[in-house]
């Protein structure tokens, strides 16, 4: 089952990876990159909360999707899907900006809350306000969308709800400024929106910049820059979280983590951490 057959699913893919893995640069990236998922780990295992409290119970669960994003972009980089990997990483930006903004505003969370409710009714209406949407749907489902509907409108009208997007290059220009700046704007103009920049990474020139083919098959080009950045969404997302459940001494750790993604080769351009 070559590559030409299978594409990614080919066992091939499994000696790229050993490749990657015992290569430099690459090498001491994804050595990093592991100290530093045994850190989230670490801070998972021991950290413990309560539904009821909601600003750390949220804090919780935006980590454990960070560290879930940081981890799936490592298992998709050392397979050579580059540009996806930083697809991951820019999915799991806007956690980590939740983090930053509960750990200094417990009105975060009411902030989310209206984003839900507001989001909910409006999913609603798009199949309320289309016959032929509303024609697939059972009875019981379109009452529960009426439902969904009043139930927000009727906060609304209450007053005491602002029902409002997040806007997060707001919620970061107050919290984490160059998280947003340096790393969420690159992932998503250079890898997740469709733009001619995340064209170009699918496209192989020649010396006279002339393309002279696609790229369908695993390459390591801009894999150190995908590799740094999401160590850096994890360090983003980590510092606060290890702070807000008093774990100074994981705190502590990342500050010598931090240390040390200064000595790593071709880290993130324009890289900025906590």
């Amino acid at each position: 089952m070559p590559f030409e057959t299978d594409g990614f699913f080919s066992p091939e893919i499994a000696q790229f990876r050993h490749a990657i893995r015992t290569t430099h640069p690459f090498r001491v990236w994804f050595d990093y990159a592991l100290r530093l998922n045994r850190i989230g780990f670490n801070l998972l295992r021991h950290a413990s909360t309560q539904p009821i409290d909601r600003r750390l119970f949220t804090m919780y669960g935006h980590f454990v999707h960070v560290h879930h994003t940081f981890q799936g972009a490592l298992l998709i980089a050392e397979r050579g899907m580059v540009s996806n990997a930083r697809i991951l990483v820019r999915g799991g930006i806007e956690s980590a900006i939740a983090i930053c903004a509960l750990s200094k505003d417990d009105t975060f969370v009411d902030q989310m809350i209206a984003a839900h409710r507001l989001h909910q009714r409006r999913m609603a209406r798009v199949v309320l306000d289309n016959p032929s949407y509303a024609a697939t749907y059972s009875a019981e489902e379109i009452a529960a969308m009426r439902a969904v509907v009043a139930d927000v409108d009727a906060l609304e009208a209450d007053g005491d709800w602002k029902l409002r997007e997040i806007n997060w290059a707001d919620v970061a220009s107050e919290h984490c400024r160059d998280l947003y700046q340096l790393l969420y704007r690159s992932t998503s103009s250079n890898g997740t929106y469709t733009t001619i920049d995340s064209l170009n990474r699918f496209v192989v020139a020649d010396e006279h910049v002339q393309i002279t083919a696609f790229r369908v098959a695993p390459d390591t080009e801009g894999l150190v820059e995908a590799l740094s950045a999401a160590c850096l969404l994890f360090i983003w997302a980590a510092d606060p979280f290890a702070a807000a459940f008093d774990r100074p001494d994981v705190s502590d750790e990342l500050l010598q983590q931090v240390q040390l993604f200064a000595e790593l080769p071709n880290a993130f351009p324009g890289q900025s951490r906590p």
